[in-house]
């Protein structure tokens, strides 16, 4: 049987894994594997398939229209007439809302990038009967999930089970 097991990258992991060890499982029962992380690319328009939740138009969206308000207002005193006023506050504002909502997505996505642990996928292999002890020991030390994969006696999966 396999027992699989998601981690964040701590002192927790390790010491799961040293309390398996006392339970009499070897290097060859233990594998952990540390998952690389992804860079996100942001999108300044999001899609119906693929949405990251950093639209960078919302703010060029309000900041324009504000601008245009205003150019609206104050270009009916001015020489080119209230259109032109409007439509200049609008690319103007647009362009200055874009450009702040994209340097204020970038910082967030380049700090929370620091932040976030990496993950590590620890993988088992025991005996059926200690399946339950190993489990155990994996969720007191805050595993992230847990997944059991049986094999029958030819060695081919049976079944999984995730919990």
């Amino acid at each position: 049987m396999y027992i699989f097991a998601s981690f964040e990258h701590s002192a927790l992991l390790e010491i799961a894994i040293s309390d398996l060890t006392r339970l009499g499982l070897t290097d060859r029962d233990i594998l952990a594997v540390p998952l690389q992380t992804t860079t996100r690319k942001i999108a300044v328009i999001d899609k119906i398939y693929r949405a990251d939740g950093f639209s960078v138009l919302d703010g060029a969206a309000a900041l324009g229209t504000v601008c245009m308000v205003l150019g609206m207002i104050f270009g009916s005193v001015l020489n080119w007439g209230s259109i032109i006023w409007g439509i200049i506050g609008l690319v103007a504002g647009a362009a200055v809302g874009l450009a702040i909502d994209w340097a204020i997505t970038t910082r967030k996505n380049k700090s929370g990038s620091r932040n976030n642990p990496i993950p590590v996928i620890l993988i088992v292999r025991c005996e059926n009967v200690m399946a339950d002890m190993i489990e155990k020991i994996l969720e007191e030390h805050q595993a992230l999930g847990l997944a059991r994969h049986y094999l029958n006696s030819s060695g081919i999966a049976d079944k999984m089970e995730a919990n």
